[in-house]
Formats: structure tokens, sequence, C-alpha cells
């Protein structure tokens, strides 16, 4: 059999077509489920106002959004513990049922008379949790499509799921917006008073994951000849020593970004920046010896480094959040149902038109295209002022698309034995662009405090402009290796022949 048969062969579905169609219905209902639920679960523009309204400077603001994206490492850590396909859907179900039980504390916490402090430690909790689950269940997600469904059905399921899917976030935004109060298109809501309207923006996330618990059992799952078993442990020393030292550098960096006044203080802050840094390159060095064997393949190691550059922009929305606040001159809170409206109405828009693209054209078509639509989010930013800067929360939404192509990308490259390692493989690269968030952060806050102005910028807008800068610098740097280095159409590595 030749290398394109070989490659066909292990592309196809075992399962029949009212099977598949079945597994491709669940897939857009689970995926639906997540984007009702969006305004909280999307952790970034929420969690920002959140925060500002505790009290919180923009690094501290960031910090959820951060630590989302740093536990989302922990996909490679459950991919060892249960790596048997049997387990896949009672695996989905938990990541669901713990994503219920975060936002249940969360607003429980929230209604209580806890202090702003242990009640922004919560917010932050919320993020690092949602970060360990939700971007593991996608995974599942992924596996399950994989081996669900047919390749040439893919953007169907993916049309589905990311077309449709919005237009639930688009109903939750609304929701939002009705409970925070401001203006939605010439219409006024009030809103309801601080800090119940939070309280029942999380509370109402909770019962529709546990709705995504129960429908994620209902799958169609093909058994397997043979079962994978969990690795020794030494095959996964590189994670287990990875997420703890990326967990940590986040922590140091950011205790190190208020010290106290003393000149001791102020030493020992420098210290644990110092450690901070160290611990966050021994993290990467750790996980990129984990998953050595898929950057010694040339497509993946530049798909990798293409999502990573892509995935910068994901961890801007708290700062857009923020710098409504500027232009608009009121809560951030206000504007952020509407920033979500618009984020996941253009998302819903796009969504379908790459989906029916996608199966006309080329993997490579997708990852380009959405990562383009992030740039001119950040173009956008720059350059807008006034009601109209809001727009570019919308094209961001349709540019957040990247997090489908991107994987679809690898999932096209990947042989389906190695399906459940490199889809966690996928879900962790939102780690090393968790770092970004927190620049972005530190940027805002360091041109404040310096006291930097130009063309007519006072220094907060300032800062929030370069931070849009170096995000887009980020992008484009992704556009350009896509364009240059990766196949159109990637093919699976065939497996290798035992001699007889």
């Amino acid at each position: 059999m030749s290398d394109t048969s070989t490659s066909d062969a292990l592309q196809s579905c075992p399962l029949n077509w009212p099977q598949q169609r079945w597994n491709l219905i669940l897939f857009a209902l689970c995926t639906g489920t997540q984007y009702l639920a969006a305004p909280v679960l999307y952790v970034g523009i929420t969690q920002a106002s959140l925060c500002d309204r505790l009290g919180a400077d923009a690094r501290t603001s960031n910090l959820p959004g951060t630590l989302y994206f740093a536990m989302t490492a922990m996909p490679a850590l459950i991919a060892w513990l249960s790596p048997r396909v049997s387990s896949l859907k009672r695996n989905l179900s938990l990541c669901y049922g713990a994503s219920a039980l975060m936002l249940t504390a969360l607003a429980i916490t929230l209604s209580s008379s806890a202090s702003d402090q242990t009640k922004l430690a919560m917010v932050i909790m919320q993020g690092a949790v949602s970060g360990a689950v939700l971007p593991t269940a996608v995974a599942f997600l992924w596996e399950v499509i994989a081996r669900g469904s047919d390749e040439s059905r893919r953007g169907i399921a993916l049309g589905l799921a990311f077309g449709a899917g919005p237009l639930l976030a688009v109903l939750g935004s609304f929701v939002q917006t009705a409970l925070m109060g401001g203006d939605l298109f010439g219409l006024h809501f009030t809103g309801l008073e601080y800090p119940r309207n939070f309280i029942i923006l999380f509370g109402a996330g909770a019962p529709i994951m546990a709705l995504a618990a129960i429908l994620s059992q209902l799958f169609v799952i093909a058994p397997v000849e043979k079962e994978v078993e969990r690795e020794p442990v030494s095959s996964v020393v590189g994670v287990l020593v990875g997420l703890p030292l990326m967990f940590a550098s986040v922590v140091l960096m950011h205790f190190s970004s208020h010290p106290n006044p003393t000149s001791a203080g102020v030493a020992s802050s420098g210290t644990m920046a110092a450690v901070g840094y160290v611990a966050a390159c021994g993290a990467a060095v750790a996980l990129i010896y984990h998953f050595r064997a898929i950057l010694q393949q040339r497509v993946l190691l530049i798909a990798t480094l293409v999502t990573v550059l892509a995935y910068a922009g994901n961890v801007i929305p708290s700062n857009m959040n923020l710098y409504a606040k500027e232009l608009l001159g009121d809560l951030p809170e206000k504007s952020a149902g509407v920033q979500n409206m618009l984020r996941f109405s253009f998302k819903m828009l796009t969504g379908v038109v790459l989906g029916w693209l996608l199966i006309r054209t080329s993997p490579r078509f997708g990852v380009v295209t959405t990562s383009f639509i992030f740039l001119l989010s950040q173009i956008w930013a720059m350059l807008v002022t006034g009601p109209l800067y809001l727009l570019a929360s919308g094209i961001h939404g349709a540019g957040e698309l990247v997090g489908v192509y991107a994987p679809n990308y690898i999932v096209s490259a990947s042989r389906r034995d190695q399906l459940r390692r490199n889809m966690a493989f996928v879900t962790m690269l939102m780690v090393p662009a968790a770092p970004a968030g927190y620049l972005y952060g530190a940027i805002v806050d360091g041109v404040k405090q310096s006291g930097w102005t130009a063309f007519g910028m006072n220094s907060t807008v300032l800062g929030f402009r370069l931070s849009f800068l170096v995000c887009a610098l980020f992008i484009l740097s992704g556009i350009i290796l896509a364009i240059c280095l990766l196949p159109a159409k990637p093919r699976p590595e065939p497996e290798a022949v035992p001699s007889t």
C-alpha cells in the first residue's frame, strides 16, 4: 500500500453514517453549551471587569486569563493518567462537571460576606480551573470527532458547531448586558446592582455545564482492537515538572510586580522576578522535552510555532475590555456584554463561511485566514476611537476561530494512533502564549507608572495601544511563517511497517 493510501485508511471512520451524524450533532450541542456559558467560560473580559470592581490593577485583572492559558497543559497530564479510549466519554463528563462545581463555588463566594481579596482569589481560581478542564474537554471532543466521523465530513461539523454555536454565545452575551447594564444598539439596560449581577451570571453557567456533562455520555465511540496502556512515570517527567514550574512562574512574577515599598521589599521582588523567569524557562524546556517526538516532525513543529504565535492574540481581550473604560468613560462591566455579543456574532457568521470554505480549500487556508482576522482586530483597536472601537471585539471574536482551525491542521497531520497525545499537545500550546497576557497588562501599568506620552495620547491610552501593537506583531509573525513554510494539505506520516 502506498503512503497516500495508508494515510487515507488511517483517516477513515469505522462507524456508519447515522452514527457519524449523531456524533456530529452531539459535538455541536456540547460546543453549544460552552458557547451559551461563554461570558464566564471565555476567561478574560468578564473576569477583568469583576477584578476591576474588586479594586485590582491591570496586571491582576489579566491574571485569570493568564492562569487560564497556563493551566492548559493539563490535558497532557490527563492523557497520560487515562489513555484508554473506553474512558473517553467518562473523562469528558468529569471535565464539564468540574467546571459546573467551580462556577457554583464562585457564585456562592460572591454572595457571601468574604473579603474582596478572597473574592478576587476565587475569580483567579475560576480562571485556573477553567484552563485545566475546558481545554481538556475540547481535546476530548476533538478526539471524538476524529474517531467518530470521516475527515471529509469534518467541515460540516465545524460549520455547525462554530457557526450555529456562537449564536448561543450571542444570547448569553445579551443576558450579560441585561444583568450588567449599558447600551446595546439603541437599547438601554439599567442592569442589576453589584454584586448580584455577577452572582447570577456565574451561577447560571453551572447548570449549563451540568447539561454538557450529561450530553457527553451519549457519543458513539468505536471500540479499538487494542487499548493503549498507561506509560511509565518516566515517560511524563517533562509534564510533571513543567506544569508546576509554569504555575509557579506566573505566581512569582505576579507577586514580584507588587513589592513592599521598603528597600528590602524591592530587593525581594527582584529576586522573585528572576526566579519566576527561570521557572518559566524550565517549564518550557520540560514540556518541549516531553513532546519531543511531535516536534521532531517538521510539519508539526512549524504548525506548533504558528499556533503559539497566533494564540498570543487569545490573551488580549482583558486589555481590550479595560481600554473601553478610557474611550467610553464607563465601568468596564458596562461594555463587557456588548463586547461579548459582538465577539460571538462575528464568530458565528465567520464560522459558517469558514466551515463551508474548508471543504473546498485546505487546512492551511483556515489557519492563515483566522490569523489574519486576528491581526485586523488589533489594528482596529489601535486606530479607532469612540463607540466604533467596540467592533474590535467582533473582529477579534472571528479571529478566535484560529483555535479551531489550527487544531484541525494538526489533526490532519496526525496519525489516528497518536490523536490523544497530539490533541493534548495542541491544547498545551496555549501555555507558552499565557505569559503574553501578563506582558500586555505589564505594558499598560509600566507606561502609566512611567508617565510616558506620545502623539497626544496620555500614558494610559499609550500603554493600551502599545500592548495591541505587540500582540499584532506576534500574530503577523505566525502568518508569515504559515504562508512560507506550511504545506496547504498536510498528511500524517505513515506508520513504520515492522520488518518480517
